[in-house]
């Protein structure tokens, strides 16, 4: 073991676990060396319930299968947690819905996550709807409330960041260029002309995917693509086709995350689930461990 290694390791063995989600890990050479100890590597498809806050400034610098390798091993963890959550969330609503009769509680939560995925209208009275306007809801709680393909995400998130080292994903948290029309929750672009919009701050990359997510889940300009992930869950060629409204450049941009997902051979990671195997033994007590 490296000295580096070494002292990374009797610091998880020493620090009482809740302690562990607080170690101040942001450099590129750290976040490698936690991965090799863990034995993390790119095409691991058991992947460790290891998340980063904000991409290491260093990513600038580093070019080529390097910064490919290390993108994937930093965000698929991220994305994976995002579609733990939304399954998570599917199922207890699903759960709700499913009943024959509602309880108030139960109409409130209902009405609350129809809500948030834009399936109702704001003020609806959920105590006076019919029968056939709660299979309508049921049908699109089921339909909306899905993980999205690890692949496509994946893919979209190097395509928009330029895997990791644009402006936005370093300064801001910002993987997928979401924009925000308050300008103090922003950073401008510096060929930005506009006034109205600047790209949006997250807190955190996790914060930034659950809002793809989200968008992916609710925006009516990805009808067409919730369409195809129901019947074509796992072929990421068909799946591209539901994107022509997510650029400008439409087909072309469907052909370039085609070409991304196929060259960096994305599409194994269909199979990808945050694991619980022995080498991320010390990380399964935490629900996330951030290194920064």
């Amino acid at each position: 073991m490296t000295g580096k290694k070494i002292f990374l390791w009797l610091i998880i063995s020493i620090l009482p676990f809740p302690a562990y989600s607080k170690i101040p890990f942001s450099k590129y050479e750290e976040i490698v060396s936690v991965h090799k100890l863990i034995d993390y590597h790119y095409r691991s498809l058991n992947v460790p319930r290891l998340f980063i806050r904000s991409m290491p400034e260093e990513i600038k610098t580093i070019h080529g299968g390097k910064r490919v390798r290390f993108f994937i091993k930093a965000v698929l963890p991220l994305i994976l947690l995002e579609n733990e959550k939304i399954m998570e969330e599917r199922n207890t609503i699903l759960s709700i819905a499913e009943k024959s009769v509602w309880t108030k509680n139960d109409m409130d939560r209902i009405y609350e996550t129809a809500r948030k995925y834009r399936i109702i209208k704001k003020n609806t009275d959920m105590s006076s709807i019919t029968e056939d306007e709660k299979e309508q809801i049921r049908y699109f709680l089921d339909h909306r409330i899905r993980p999205v393909p690890v692949p496509i995400a994946l893919g979209m998130a190097a395509l928009e960041s330029g895997w990791g080292s644009s402006r936005f994903a370093i300064e801001a948290n910002n993987l997928f260029g979401h924009t925000t029309q308050d300008t103090s929750k922003g950073l401008k672009p510096a060929n930005w002309s506009g006034k109205q919009r600047h790209i949006k701050k997250f807190d955190s990359l996790s914060d930034s995917i659950g809002a793809y997510l989200l968008n992916l889940n609710r925006n009516k300009a990805y009808k067409k693509f919730r369409y195809l992930r129901k019947e074509y869950p796992t072929n990421y060629v068909i799946l591209c086709e539901g994107f022509t409204k997510y650029s400008r450049i439409e087909h072309e941009y469907i052909e370039r995350l085609k070409t991304i997902i196929s060259k960096f051979h994305l599409d194994v990671y269909f199979d990808a689930k945050l694991g619980t195997s022995e080498m991320t033994r010390f990380v399964e007590k935490i629900d996330q461990t951030y290194i920064n």
